[in-house]
């Protein structure tokens, strides 16, 4: 009888050791999931573009078929991670923010669809076409960055592209210019960035169309 009762004793410290178990590895387990946060959400930006609402007067470029190459640039602007220089040396990436498409994809596509609006050429392809044209539009992206001084503040961006218009027949360079525009951000942030970016964007094509007009003039 007393053999039987230990067993019973024994059964029962068994179980509640058991039930003291689990209930430890889920007190574990809420107190884990309570310390963890939550992964911030990623904000994604795009840039908008105005496209232009009048055509160009008639120039001989009209006759002409231009094609735009796709943007020489570095491995920052190829990227969707949003870059920005604090004083002259430090370079870093925002954690919550990158672009719906690449610096270097964005000005490529903008300044095609730019120029075809104009009407400037008998045509404009994109830097996957295959045809054959009079004209190569080459693009080297040398600047598209917010800055901020050392604590932070003042934040500005830069825009800077080189435009070589090739005479695809000759192979030679037969116009060059580099437009530079800067603006100051209005706020000193990834947005503040975004916006002042899409604002130099717009104002360089517009001189870039301006630019080209002239040499279909000259012509």
């Amino acid at each position: 009888m007393i053999s039987y009762l230990k067993k019973k004793k024994s059964k029962g410290d068994l179980v509640k050791n058991r039930v003291k178990t689990l209930c430890l590895v889920y007190l574990g387990i809420l107190l884990l999931s309570g310390c963890t946060s939550p992964t911030p959400a990623i904000h994604e930006y795009r840039l908008n573009v105005i496209l232009p609402t009048l055509t160009a007067d008639q120039t001989k470029c009209m006759k002409k078929t231009l094609k735009v190459d796709r943007a020489f640039s570095d491995k920052l602007s190829m990227s969707l991670k949003m870059y920005y220089i604090e004083g002259k040396y430090k370079q870093y990436a925002y954690s919550q923010s990158q672009w719906v498409q690449s610096p270097n994809d964005k000005v490529t596509q903008s300044v095609t669809e730019y120029i075809r609006a104009m009407q400037l050429f008998k045509s404009v392809q994109n830097a996957d076409s295959k045809t054959k044209n009079d004209f190569t539009l080459e693009l080297n992206l040398e600047d598209f960055m917010q800055y901020f001084d050392k604590n932070e503040k003042n934040s500005y961006v830069n825009l800077v592209v080189t435009c070589n218009l090739i005479d695809a027949e000759r192979h030679t360079v037969y116009r060059t210019k580099t437009f530079r525009v800067r603006a100051k951000a209005k706020s000193d942030d990834a947005l503040g960035g975004v916006e002042a970016l899409n604002k130099t964007l717009n104002t360089f094509l517009q001189e870039c169309s301006i630019w080209l007009r002239g040499v279909c003039l000259d012509k």
